[in-house]
């Protein structure tokens, strides 16, 4: 099997389009479209269904998705493992995030990162817990920071951090870091929260369950840029970690206020794919992601209960 064939085909199975691969890749689409129809004809099924819209993937394009994903990531470490003989860190290194991690530690994180290692190739992709776990258990992403979980198939686990959650309303109300607001007076406010699938909104509904009181929850944002800016112009509060709204706070666009009775806070863990070395790259990588949390914790930007200095074994 053609690792050239394979690699457009993740392409176009990535972005649905032949017409977008090529851009990415640089390739024209007809040379594009012969190494699909090559595969296709190696392997003696359609990969793709093809309409005016672009091209979706078969039952056999999943499979092969799924099972191709695993190999490319293997010989791409390897080769970066090899660069080593020339005394170099390389190669490509995917990190899963939830929303409200990545928008407050991605971009410090990567710099960090790119300073001491600018042959690494970085890409940060955002989604639930849930999405995370399947996408490290398919080999799709080499390491992950996820909310509340030690528990995987095929996974390995480092704790990283317990965050405390605060409550954050428009800028100017009553309330700050060192205030304080009862969950009872916290319910009886109304609060803009993400889904119902999110893992913030199930902790906070779970608390309200075990007390017997119900959340009023007119407005819900998975967005956390979207949720700010609601909860800004007064139409609501919400529930974040201090990393999300520290700017915002210190600039005086929005209030927070510690939660007591009960304290609210979640866990994060680092996470890779168990079976499958990790790279030199990846390995860097969770060093500097460990290191860039605890400054963050150490500047007062992100308030909780460092956990981390364990690395998970390669």
């Amino acid at each position: 099997m053609d690792l050239k064939h394979l690699t457009t085909f993740m392409q176009v199975a990535e972005l649905g389009s032949l017409s977008k691969a090529s851009d990415r890749l640089r390739i024209v689409q007809p040379a594009l479209s012969r190494q699909i129809r090559l595969l296709e004809e190696e392997l003696k099924v359609p990969l793709f269904t093809r309409h005016g819209r672009g091209m979706v993937l078969t039952h056999a394009g999943e499979l092969l998705r799924e099972r191709a994903a695993g190999i490319l990531r293997q010989i791409e470490e390897t080769r970066a493992d090899l660069s080593l003989e020339a005394g170099a860190v390389r190669g490509q290194v995917i990190l899963g995030v939830p929303p409200t991690v990545g928008d407050v530690l991605a971009t410090r994180l990567i710099e960090r990162f790119l300073q001491r290692y600018p042959d690494v190739r970085l890409r940060v992709v955002t989604a639930f817990s849930g999405y995370l776990l399947e996408w490290l258990h398919h080999s799709e992403i080499d390491i992950a920071v996820l909310y509340g979980t030690e528990q995987g198939a095929n996974i390995k686990f480092a704790p990283l951090l317990v965050e405390n959650l605060y409550f954050v309303s428009m800028g100017g109300t009553a309330g700050g870091p060192h205030d304080a607001i009862s969950f009872e007076e916290l319910s009886r406010q109304k609060l803009i929260l993400p889904g119902p699938q999110h893992g913030l909104r199930m902790l906070v509904e779970a608390e309200a369950r075990r007390r017997g009181l119900e959340l009023s929850v007119p407005v819900e944002a998975d967005a956390l840029q979207v949720l700010k800016g609601l909860v800004a112009k007064g139409l609501g509060a919400t529930l974040l970690p201090m990393p999300a709204v520290h700017q915002d706070v210190l600039e005086g666009r929005l209030t927070a206020c510690s939660v007591v009775d009960p304290h609210l806070s979640r866990k994060l863990v680092i996470a890779r794919p168990i079976g499958r070395k990790a790279s030199l790259a990846v390995q860097k990588f969770e060093d500097a992601l460990q290191e860039e949390v605890a400054e963050m914790v150490k500047e007062g930007v992100w308030e909780g209960k460092l956990l981390g200095g364990r690395r998970i074994p390669a």
